[in-house]
Parts: structure tokens; C-alpha cells; sequence
């Protein structure tokens, strides 16, 4: 992830660096994911722990090796040069596959709700998001793998996709305009009906008192 830095066009800012931001939010999430692992842990997944024969004490152990590995990210005295020495050094790899994938998957699903929560607070359902380019270039390399294991698809190219999704926006932005335009288009119906209706109403005739008090001051000015 070393190059993802990057900036706006025409922005001349430093340049933005996810990483920072991917190093601080992972911890958080993957310790969320192994709380639910423990507390709402959802029937299908238990069910597919049980079928492979994966202990919770076994669960334990291998997160334990997981969370173990991060410390030697940045060990000063023996360091990694990638996240499979750190895995490898604390016995990771002595889980079979689908223990390791069990783990995985329940890290994976924690990551894909914040997805969903981070790019809904970055944008306006009626809105285009900031995240688009980047989500039609995932949507493209769908496209893209699924085309080269022979399944049908429509296009693998990511400006296609991002151009999908700006369409479905202009459209909910359309649909908003056309009935905010209708509800004022209502309200100006009313204002002149009322308009009309007071225009209507016969002269209100001056009371006695009044036409006494106008005719003095017409006899008083004259």
C-alpha cells in the first residue's frame, strides 16, 4: 500500500495517505470482529464451526496468534518484512486453511459494515459519493474476474461502472426535483385560488359612523 498517496486534480495539499488512516481504524475493527466472535456469533457461522470440528478454544488461540503478530510490525530488536513473517513467527500458519479462513471471514464481514458506514458518512443518499471512482474500480475488477473465469458480464470497465453510478444519482436528484417542483407547483395553485377568492368578496360598505365622520372632515376641509 506503499503508493497509494495520492491527491485531488487541482488540489495542491500534501498528499493524502490512506495508509495512515488503514493503521489506526484495523485494530479497532478486527478487535470488534473477535468480540462478536464470542457475543452475537450468528447461527449459520456456528453452525460452520461446529461442522469443522473449530473449538472456541481453538478460536482463541489462533486469534491470540494473530493479535501477536502485530507487535512485531515495528519490532525494533527483530523486525518482518511482510504480514506473513509476523504470522508465520507466532504459528499462524499451524491452523489448517479453514480454521484460518473462520477467522478471516468473521474479520471480513466487520470490515465490510464499516464500508457501508464509512462511505454513507462521507455522502448524501441523493448525492454522488467521494468514494465512486474507487468503488466503480472494484465493481470493474469484478467485472474483470469475472470475465476471465468464463462468467457473463456486461463491462470490465471501470469508467462504464462509475458512469452507472452517477446515472442512478442523477436520476434519485431528478426524481427529488420533479417532487419538490410538484409540491410547489401545488402551493402556487392554492396561493391563487385564495387570491382569487379574496378578490371576490363584495366592497365591505362603511358604517354609519364612518360616513358621519367622513362627511364632517369633507365639510371641514372644504
Amino acid at each position: 500500500m506503499g503508493q497509494i498517496g495520492y491527491r485531488r486534480k487541482g488540489d495542491q495539499t500534501p498528499l493524502y495517505n490512506p495508509e495512515r488512516d488503514y493503521a489506526y481504524i484495523t485494530p479497532t475493527l478486527m478487535r470488534m470482529a473477535i468480540e462478536l466472535l464470542d457475543a452475537k456469533e450468528p447461527q449459520d457461522r456456528v453452525k460452520f464451526r461446529l461442522d469443522h470440528g473449530i473449538t472456541q478454544g481453538v478460536v482463541a488461540k489462533i486469534a491470540e496468534s494473530l493479535a501477536l503478530a502485530q507487535s512485531d510490525f515495528v519490532n525494533a530488536a527483530d523486525p518482518v518484512k511482510n504480514l506473513e513473517a509476523a504470522l508465520d513467527r507466532h504459528g499462524f500458519f499451524n491452523f489448517n486453511y479453514i480454521t484460518r479462513q473462520y477467522l478471516f471471514a468473521a474479520i471480513g464481514e466487520v470490515f465490510c459494515a464499516a464500508w457501508f458506514t464509512a462511505v454513507r458518512e462521507v455522502s448524501s443518499v441523493e448525492q454522488e459519493s467521494p468514494a465512486a471512482v474507487d468503488m466503480a474500480r472494484f465493481t470493474a475488477a469484478v467485472r474483470a474476474f469475472a470475465v476471465g473465469n468464463d462468467v457473463p458480464t456486461y463491462d470490465i470497465n471501470y469508467v462504464a461502472e462509475y458512469r452507472a453510478m452517477q446515472t442512478k444519482t442523477l436520476k434519485a436528484q431528478l426524481a427529488y426535483a420533479i417532487a419538490e417542483a410538484d409540491k410547489y407547483k401545488s402551493e402556487c395553485y392554492r396561493l391563487t385560488a385564495a387570491l382569487h377568492a379574496a378578490s371576490a368578496q363584495p366592497a365591505v360598505k362603511p358604517s354609519f359612523f364612518a360616513r358621519v365622520v367622513a362627511l364632517f372632515r369633507k365639510k371641514k376641509n372644504a
